[in-house]
């Protein structure tokens, strides 16, 4: 790993660059290297780099503020944009800001970005949690846009400036009028992208596990992402040296325009090949910030179905103990939220992604536990930790083993209809007795039962007999196919969900909002949510109907 660290050292591998597809054709020298099938693919695909940006304040003083712009902002006319700035709150309280530069104390965000668009805002100003300029991307369309998605593209001006700049900008605000002129340079366009990818076709079976990072980087990006193609190129060599290879397959994914396309090459990856994935992918494991120099501890995100092996893998495959789920803003919970190329829910894989992280919100962990340096030009190689690499990719060779080669796939998906039932109660909870589930949760009986027979029939027997052990494979895919997009998407699974946050079963967390609801938006709100909870229980009723078919076939 540290000879792969070599040669990525150096490179600004922004996508679209000469960077990037030196590396990505590294990657694939090197899986060939090691006998693993490789292909560079391309494909053409939407990025946008940030330029420069000044930010300077006019009033009530003048004053230079340190600032950057990030991915998918809009360039200001050459002469810059001025204008008047308001507090945020000015947007939840339903304040005029219209023509105004709107002042939020937080890292770039989309969903921000989106309101302040919304409202007429001249644009926004970001305040850094810290003396460093994060870069960041504030568009919410996931991957390249569609003609559905494209207008969703944001178009304003978006800074960032630091933070004790922005302590002095909200002093000012609190005393009068505060003006701004914030000029941005920004390159939105058309670009042609690699994708490298590597396979180990399985020796039993054509479905597989798709191990996943990013070639792309802002600056040099030696924690993020170059650490984790050395983990994945580390993982390819293991297994393509074995005497036999694994019964179950692998995939490497080496994703392009992850921050300057949201995505842009996981989600072309998924829409190429959804079909297959959806037919023959079991589960994607997602690499990000691995080789943290001081990181002490794993922090995970998985879904319900393969939290235990999860959970089991990081106490048997490392010496370092798992840090709670909640200690970052990466969705605050251990289960999947909208980041980390997460492009594979439409096609029913089941997702992991866990790494070392520092403590979140401190000087040396910086916003997300990614180290202070995350994001910045300060990401260079003596941020790396050869140890706690290994440490690692001890863990991610591990799920892969499992996964595998396991004679069942370690799948419960009795546990994911766990997950659905405490949705339930949380959307019930919230809707103060004015909306109803229980058909829904009838269903999900139903489904329970049937599983708790299929699981008692898997583990007397899957394991001493392949084709029971096959034929419980192709219900947990399908199940999979099932309940993933119902559980985590409101998009059809052919798209792509964009960047929110994100809560599990999202087409009925409308519900909660029924008690505050009157009049048209009240009656709009019940429409939508009768057609969730069709949704929801068509589904449940495909899960229970495939795990009767194999019961009546097996048990």
């Amino acid at each position: 790993m540290a000879r792969h660290l070599d040669a990525f050292e150096g490179l600004e591998r922004t996508s679209g660059s000469a960077d990037e597809w030196a590396a990505s054709e590294y990657v694939v020298e090197t899986l060939e290297e090691y006998g693993v099938d490789a292909t560079l693919h391309e494909y053409e695909g939407l990025v946008s780099v940030p330029e420069s940006a000044t930010v300077t304040a006019t009033t009530p003083t003048r004053r230079r503020l340190d600032a950057t712009t990030v991915s998918f902002g809009a360039s200001t006319p050459a002469h810059g944009t001025h204008a008047p700035v308001v507090p945020a709150d000015r947007l939840d309280s339903s304040g005029d800001v219209e023509g105004q530069f709107v002042f939020a104390t937080e890292l770039p965000s989309a969903a921000t970005v989106a309101r302040a668009e919304r409202a007429g805002a001249a644009g926004v100003v970001f305040r850094s949690p810290n003396e460093h300029l994060y870069q960041g991307i504030v568009t919410p369309v996931w991957g390249t846009p569609s003609t559905d998605t494209a207008d969703d593209v944001p178009n304003l001006p978006v800074v960032e400036v630091t933070r004790s700049d922005g302590d002095w900008l909200a002093e000012r605000l609190e005393s009068g009028p505060v003006e701004v002129t914030v000029e941005t340079e920004v390159t939105t366009e058309l670009a042609t992208l690699p994708c490298p990818v590597g396979t180990i076709p399985g020796s039993a079976s054509d479905r597989y596990f798709l191990v996943g990072n990013h070639v792309d980087s802002w600056f040099e990006g030696m924690t993020d992402n170059a650490t984790a193609m050395a983990a994945t190129l580390e993982i390819a060599r293991v297994f393509a040296e074995r005497d036999e290879p694994p019964k179950r397959g692998l995939a490497f994914g080496f994703w392009s325009a992850h921050s300057t396309g949201r995505y842009a090459g996981s989600a072309w990856y998924a829409d190429d090949n959804w079909l297959d994935l959806r037919e023959n992918g079991v589960a994607y494991l997602h690499l990000d910030l691995p080789g943290l120099t001081g990181a002490d501890s794993v922090w995970y995100q998985g879904m319900a179905e393969l939290e235990a092996e999860h959970r089991d893998a990081i106490r048997e495959a490392t010496d370092l103990p798992a840090r709670d789920a909640d200690e970052s803003f990466l969705g605050g919970t251990d289960r999947p939220a909208r980041n980390s190329d997460q492009s594979f829910w439409g096609a029913g894989l089941s997702s992991l992604l866990s790494g070392a992280r520092l403590a979140p919100g401190t000087e040396e962990g910086g916003p997300i536990g990614g180290g202070w340096w995350w994001h910045t030009p300060e990401d260079t190689r003596d941020k790396v930790d050869l140890d706690v690499l290994v440490e690692e990719t001890k863990l991610y060779l591990t799920l892969a083993a499992r996964v595998c080669e396991s004679p069942v796939l370690p799948h419960d998906f009795r546990a994911t209809v766990g997950d659905v039932e405490a949705a339930l109660d949380e959307i019930e909870s919230a809707a103060a007795g004015e909306f109803s589930l229980g058909d829904v949760r009838s269903d999900l009986a139903e489904l329970a039962s049937a599983l708790d027979r299929a699981y008692e029939v898997v583990d007397e027997r899957a394991g001493d007999d392949p084709a029971l052990a096959a034929a419980t494979a192709d219900l947990q895919v399908e199940l999979g196919n099932v309940l993933n997009p119902a559980l985590y998407m409101e998009s059809p699974e052919y798209e792509h969900e964009p960047r929110q946050p994100h809560r599990q079963l999202p087409y009925l967390r409308l519900a909660e909002d029924l008690p505050e609801l009157t009049g048209r938006r009240r009656r709009f709100a019940e429409t939508k949510l009768r057609r969730g909870r069709t949704k929801l229980a068509h589904r449940i009723r495909r899960a229970t109907g495939a795990t009767e078919r194999f019961l009546d076939s097996h048990e």
